[in-house]
């Protein structure tokens, strides 16, 4: 009975420890309000055709330190992105890819997976230099598209 209890609460440290980090992390900005409950570094937002997208970038290098027994992973970030359509309602269904050209000519293409509340895919940025990033969404009877360039340093 003693060893099931344990392993339960192993458990349950094991899931706390993926969830407090993204919901006790600092998501402040500037004036000190909390706008957003998204993790990962906000790289861009923009506007296309009244939807608002909010980009972020997770370090998954920085996320995955200290854990051992991890496999190495050949994606360093983690790309999000979050839309929402032009009466400010998060759209978190639909179909979204992401087209991404680095230094050196490499080209990642991923589909993206709908998680807390926008869609993400895995990344690898590892060089430095200039990526074009380029979206599109497809979302019900919308097909919006983004692009922009983003830099590591």
């Amino acid at each position: 009975m003693r060893q099931s209890v344990f392993v339960i609460v192993m458990i349950l440290v094991f899931t706390m420890a993926f969830v407090i980090p993204p919901v006790a992390g600092d998501n402040c900005h500037g004036d000190g309000k909390n706008e957003t409950d998204h993790s990962g570094e906000m790289i861009r937002e923009s506007t296309v055709d009244g939807h608002k997208f909010a980009y972020h970038l997770i370090d998954m290098r920085e996320k995955m330190k200290g854990m051992k027994n991890m496999p190495e992973m050949k994606a360093t970030h983690h790309l999000m992105v979050y839309v929402e359509d032009s009466h400010g309602h998060k759209i978190e269904k639909g179909k979204v890819g992401y087209l991404v050209e680095g230094p050196g000519d490499s080209k990642q293409k991923a589909m993206a997976m709908a998680m807390s509340g926008g869609f993400g895919a895995d990344m690898d940025l590892s060089a430095k230099g200039k990526y074009a990033i380029k979206t599109k969404i497809a979302a019900g009877d919308k097909k919006l598209m983004d692009k922009f360039v983003y830099e590591v340093k």
